[in-house]
């Protein structure tokens, strides 16, 4: 998939009108290397096109600079071509296929720090997951979301259990993994900073279970957007604290 900006085929469209709208006392005048057309309008609309990978349009335009760079191209002649780079244009866009994504899911596209900074810090093995969690997200694939949510609060899963010495290897059940957490924390000082910090984390991890609405962590359903925007928040919240307690 590749990305641009809608706004580059606006861009591409007022160069052309610009270059059909030059106005001269003699059409046969040949270009001169030192005129607009030739040192900005030409070699902007071929960077249009390129960075549209409209690979025909961009080589006829080529040809053209190179014609007015020999001193062969006259006015005229290069707006009677304007029409054909038009025509290869939209032929080469008809073989595409052009979506958008609207900007309140776009704020999550390739988004690296989605879950903080401090979390890819403490946690660089998920960044993988985290970027594509966005991604996803941006694309409308919200099951795929609750995937690399579900990699990402494996990594948390494990690291929190080996910081309270549980062993969590093969656990995937929500309750039971919540159950040999909380009473390792039990045993703790309940005094102490760090316990409460601890409690805090177990807490959220609660809160991701529900929002999870499956008994175990390896998704057996489908989901919503809506609901992968609220399981991304809640694995945003758990990893954020574990990542003050690792």
């Amino acid at each position: 998939m590749e990305k641009f900006n809608a706004h580059t085929f606006f861009a591409i469209a007022r160069v052309l009108e610009r270059l059909r709208g030059v106005q001269v006392e003699n059409p046969k005048e040949v270009i001169k290397k030192d005129s607009i057309i030739f040192t900005s309008w030409l070699p902007d609309l071929k960077a249009k096109c390129d960075a549209l990978n409209l690979r025909l349009a961009s080589k006829l335009i080529t040809r053209g600079i190179d014609r007015i760079d020999r001193g062969t191209e006259t006015v005229s002649e290069w707006q009677g071509i304007i029409p054909e780079i038009q025509s290869r244009i939209q032929d080469e866009m008809e073989q595409n296929l052009f979506m958008f994504i609207p900007p309140d899911r776009a704020s999550r596209y390739n988004r690296p720090e989605l879950l903080g900074e401090e979390v890819n810090k403490k946690f660089p093995t998920i960044q993988y997951d985290v970027a594509e969690a966005g991604n996803c997200y941006a694309a409308g694939r919200s099951t795929a979301v609750v995937f690399h949510l579900m990699r990402i609060m494996e990594v948390g899963v494990q690291q929190f259990g080996t910081k309270l010495g549980v062993t969590l290897t093969n656990e995937k059940n929500w309750q039971n993994i919540l159950d040999e957490i909380n009473k390792a924390i039990k045993a703790l000082d309940q005094r102490a900073q760090t316990t409460k910090e601890f409690a805090a984390a177990s807490a959220n991890l609660y809160s991701v279970k529900l929002a999870w609405r499956n008994e175990v962590m390896h998704p057996n359903d489908t989901y919503t957007l809506e609901e992968a925007d609220n399981l991304i928040r809640q694995v945003h919240i758990f990893m954020g604290q574990l990542a003050k307690v690792v």
